[in-house]
């Protein structure tokens, strides 16, 4: 698998080594990649587009607007009835997980 993932948006292409990605979330129209050290990419691929370039092993859709690295997973509270947040390690942002595949990511674990 690369080592590194090449991402265009306007200003170019940014190269982005995977490891470091800890969360893609879709925001409005657009899809954002947040890293280590507060890194922030903007591109307009979608989260399905990602999901296929990103290694299984390690990046799983919690959500229809979130991807996470599960190496960062810090925890997982739950948030309403069926959903919960995802708190990961290196970064402020959350991220959701359905209660599906909160079910589906435990499994992994088993």
């Amino acid at each position: 698998a690369p080592a590194r993932l090449i991402l265009k948006s306007r200003d170019g292409l940014s190269f982005v080594d995977i490891e470091d990605i800890l969360l893609v979330q879709r925001e409005e129209r657009q899809t954002v990649i947040y890293t280590v050290n507060d890194g922030r990419y903007v591109t307009s691929e979608g989260l399905s587009e990602l999901e296929e370039r990103l290694p299984a092993n390690m990046f799983f859709r919690t959500h229809k607007s979130y991807i996470v690295n599960i190496n960062h997973i810090e925890s997982i509270s739950p948030y309403g009835r069926w959903t919960y947040i995802v708190k990961l390690r290196g970064t402020k942002q959350d991220a959701l997980i359905t209660h599906e595949r909160f079910e589906e990511l435990q499994t992994r674990f088993a």
